[in-house]
C-alpha cells in the first residue's frame, strides 16, 4: 500500500481500494524526515509512505480497517488550534514606526498615522468575524484603544487577514503612539 499527498488530501492506494481522508493543513507538522519507507520530494515537499512489510493494522482511535478489503482509513478529527486559543497575537512598539517584539501568525504591523496601526495576519481567518483584544502600556493620560478604527469615531472594516487598532488620547481625541501594544485574535 502506498500513501501519497495531494493538496490537502492523503490518498491510500492498493489494488482494490482507494480511500481519501482530508488532512488539516494547520496540523502543526513542521518537518518530515525521509527514512525506511518514507520519501520526501525536495522540490514540492510531497511525502510518500510505502508499505514495506506491514501485514496487519489494528483499528484504534481515528483508525478504521475494512474487514472486506483491508483498506485503512485515518481520520484527524482534532482541529489544529482549539476554539478559544489565540489564532494570532503580537507585542509591538508603536512609537515612531513599529517594531514587533514577538508574534504568532502576524506578518506585519504598519503605523498609518499617530496612534493608528494596521495589523496583517500571516494566515487569514475564515472570515472577518473574529475578536480582537488589545492592551497598552500606560501613558499620561492613559489612552483608550479602539478596534477597527482609524481615529475617534472613524470605523475601518476588518478583512479576514487585516484589522485596525487605534490608541486615542481621551483628553484631546487625537491618536497617541504607544510603546507597549499587545494584541490577541480569537475565533
Amino acid at each position: 500500500m502506498a500513501i501519497t499527498t495531494s493538496g490537502t488530501n492523503l490518498t491510500f492506494n492498493d489494488s482494490t481500494t482507494q480511500t481519501t481522508a482530508p488532512v488539516n493543513t494547520n496540523a502543526n507538522v513542521n518537518s518530515v524526515s525521509a527514512g525506511s519507507g518514507i520519501s520526501v520530494n525536495s522540490t514540492t515537499g510531497a511525502v510518500t509512505v510505502t508499505n514495506s512489510g506491514v501485514t496487519s493494522v489494528s483499528a484504534g482511535t481515528g483508525i478504521s480497517v475494512s474487514s472486506s478489503t483491508g483498506g485503512v482509513t485515518i481520520t484527524n478529527s482534532a482541529p489544529a488550534v482549539t476554539a478559544g486559543e489565540a489564532k494570532a497575537w503580537v507585542n509591538f512598539n508603536g512609537v515612531s514606526g513599529t517594531s514587533i517584539r514577538a508574534s504568532y501568525n502576524i506578518s506585519s504591523v504598519t503605523r498609518n498615522s499617530t496612534g493608528y496601526y494596521t495589523v496583517a495576519m500571516t494566515n487569514a481567518m475564515i472570515d472577518a468575524n473574529y475578536a480582537v483584544i488589545a492592551s497598552i502600556g500606560s501613558g499620561n493620560p492613559t489612552p483608550s484603544v479602539l478596534i477597527n478604527s482609524s481615529s475617534y469615531n472613524t470605523p475601518v472594516t476588518p478583512t479576514s487577514s487585516t484589522f485596525g487598532v487605534c490608541a486615542i488620547n481621551p483628553n484631546s481625541g487625537n491618536g497617541s503612539d504607544i510603546q507597549y501594544f499587545s494584541i490577541s485574535v480569537l475565533r
